[in-house]
């Protein structure tokens, strides 16, 4: 498929390319403003302490078997109720002093503790650093951000600032070595619950504290409070490929020998576990019809990312608990994120071990996992480029409170006064206690994006189109599939379609927006996890689909982790308002929702789709 939308330059003063039955300003305004927030002030704060809630295990498998048993986990599901129907509501407080780190003889990855009690953050009140994109840094910035890395990197381990240190603080959080710590002793036991940063709304505030307490190191080791940290414009097509400055491996702290070789030349692509097998495109430029599709393919990626969602299906769900319960994932994380993590990862080496730069897997027995660096939640802070990375993954929450009518996302007070604690000060390290509510505006934190380059967004005019006809074109009923509704629990195998027919749809209220939730997924942390799902396609078409055409819904992907042989439970939120909309579906009572698994991995969905409305 050509795209109109090649380079940079074009995309500037092209029109939109999003064709509808609808009138196109009718269009533009839907699909700028549907699905956002509702509201942005942040909310009452109300009477709390600053603590995070987690739920207490209040279903039993005793007495259960069969699909009840396997849905005991999933309150609600197991009676046939609506699962979003279930939000958290006896909970147990948690703060940084009940949420322990399990060193390991073996890593010790948790990150280094002071006795001093922590000091309370305060907000910088003015903006000092403007992040810039790597691809346009100066030549004396370029030697300004080696330098700084450098310098961190030649700090002793024991300096909690240190960039051992600072990788650790990643691999602690975010590989399972924290623990809700329930009983009362100093130490955590096996049977308590694992505790992690992702798979849920924490995802956002959490990455964006950890990554400014480390632009805030590099700046102080070389003297400059002024310095940013650069961003990894993968959303734009002039930063559509691994950035150069990370590359050269002579004197070059900036880079990293654990990248998949295979993909560091290439067009990135943003959509990357849908076919991770097929040969990379060499980044040949705007003349090129497979690099033009890529492109318009990945600005998609991007579009649908950051336009079709609200604050469930972009920051994802409300943290409930790590303790066998569900979690969501926004699109934040499961989308253009997870693909960049996977894209840059070294290939698995086999056999895997420490001398093929294996990072020895915590839960696993011992063994050894080669998905490295970026390709592995436990090993991700040792590549510089994973901070610029989510440098941008934080420049594209920015935009969408800023310019796609998201406001902060941000209303539960409990959520709000969370607080976690980091260490600022290289010379003098201290503990700094910092809550979510600090990180929602990026102005309280002293840094914003260079507006000059945000001034026009790609990704707000991709080419997208439909796969088949729909409304009128379409031959109305006899387009339906009559396919017999799956059983479910169902097990997912890649390559076959799961087609669920006949999925109702609620009249939309006012002031709401309609998603789709699918709920009950199982799925092993380890795997490279991902299937799509989309709407009123033909079983032979979906394999097809994808974030460039309109029947698309959204997708769901991890990257992996600790944890071979377990399971995680997982549900994902996507808004479909727009979606409707363009396949003339919008006054529809039912549609055909179809599950397109992607990869090997396990994957188990347990409970039928639903589409529900929801502010």
């Amino acid at each position: 498929m050509a795209s109109a939308c090649a380079t940079s330059s074009p995309l500037v003063s092209a029109p939109s390319a999003c064709p509808s039955k609808k009138t196109s300003a009718a269009r533009f305004r839907r699909r700028t403003f549907s699905c956002r927030a509702t509201g942005g002030g942040g909310g009452g704060r109300g009477n709390n302490d600053g603590f995070l809630w987690l739920p207490r295990r209040d279903v039993m498998l005793s007495g259960l078997s069969g699909v009840a048993a396997g849905l005991a986990w999933y309150p609600g599901l197991a009676s046939g109720a609506d699962s979003s129907s279930s939000p958290c509501t006896t909970a147990d407080k948690v703060n940084e002093k009940i949420l322990l780190c399990a060193d390991t003889d073996k890593q010790k990855p948790c990150p280094l503790v002071s006795p001093a009690a922590p000091v309370d953050f305060t907000p910088e009140g003015k903006v000092t650093r403007v992040r810039q994109p790597v691809h346009l840094l100066s030549r004396e910035y370029q030697e300004k951000y080696k330098e700084a890395v450098g310098k961190m990197k030649a700090l002793p381990e024991s300096n909690p600032l240190s960039f051992k240190a600072q990788a650790a603080i990643h691999q602690a959080y975010c590989d399972n070595y924290y623990k809700y710590h329930k009983s009362s002793g100093s130490t955590v036991a096996k049977d308590d619950p694992a505790f992690d940063v992702h798979y849920s709304w924490i995802f956002a505030p959490w990455h964006r504290m950890y990554i400014y307490f480390y632009e805030r190191a590099l700046g102080d080791l070389i003297g400059d409070k002024t310095f940013a940290l650069p961003f990894w414009s993968w959303d734009a097509p002039a930063g559509m490929v691994v950035p150069a400055l990370f590359k050269e491996a002579f004197a070059n702290p900036l880079y990293d020998p654990n990248r998949n070789t295979a993909n560091l030349n290439a067009l990135v692509d943003l959509d990357y576990l849908s076919h991770r097998d097929a040969k990379p495109i060499d980044f040949k430029g705007p003349k090129d019809e497979k690099y033009k599709e890529l492109v318009n393919k990945n600005l998609c990626t991007v579009y649908n990312q950051q336009v079709r969602k609200g604050p469930e299906s972009f920051l994802g769900e409300k943290f409930c608990t790590a303790i066998d319960g569900t979690s969501g994932m926004g699109s934040l994380e499961r989308m253009a994120h997870t693909a960049m993590h996977v894209w840059v990862g070294k290939a698995g080496a086999k056999p895997c071990d420490a001398a093929a730069g294996g990072v020895l897997s915590h839960k696993d027995n011992g063994a050894f996992n080669c998905n490295n660096d970026m390709g592995f939640l436990g090993s991700v802070g040792n590549d510089p480029l994973f901070y610029s990375h989510h440098s941008n993954v934080d420049r594209m929450w920015h935009l969408w409170s800023t310019r796609m009518g998201g406001g902060q996302g941000i209303t539960d007070p409990d959520w709000l006064d969370a607080s976690f604690v980091f260490y600022d000060d290289v010379k003098s390290p201290r503990k700094v206690r910092i809550k979510f509510r600090d990180v929602v505006d990026t102005r309280d934190l002293g840094y914003t994006y260079d507006p000059e380059y945000d001034r026009d967004l790609p990704w707000l005019r991709p080419k997208i189109t439909t796969l088949v006809p729909h409304g009128k074109d379409s031959g109305g009923a006899a387009a339906r599939s009559s396919a017999a509704p799956p059983v479910f629990p169902l097990a997912l195998t890649k390559g076959q379609v799961v087609e669920v027919p006949a999925v109702a749809v609620p009249a939309r209220e006012a002031g709401k927006e309609q998603l789709l939730v699918i709920d009950g997924i199982d799925f092993d942390p380890q795997a490279n996890n991902k299937f799509d799902v989309a709407i009123n396609l033909p079983a032979d078409k979906a394999l097809l689909v994808g974030p460039q055409y309109k029947e698309y819904a959204g997708s769901f992907a991890v990257v992996p982790g600790s944890g071979a042989g377990e399971t995680r439970k997982g549900k994902v939120s996507l808004c479909i308002t727009d979606v409707l909309y363009d396949l003339d579906a919008e006054d529809d009572s039912t549609v055909d929702v179809l599950i397109v698994p992607r990869t090997n991995a396990k994957v188990t969905i347990n409970v039928r789709p639903t589409i529900k409305n929801r502010k």
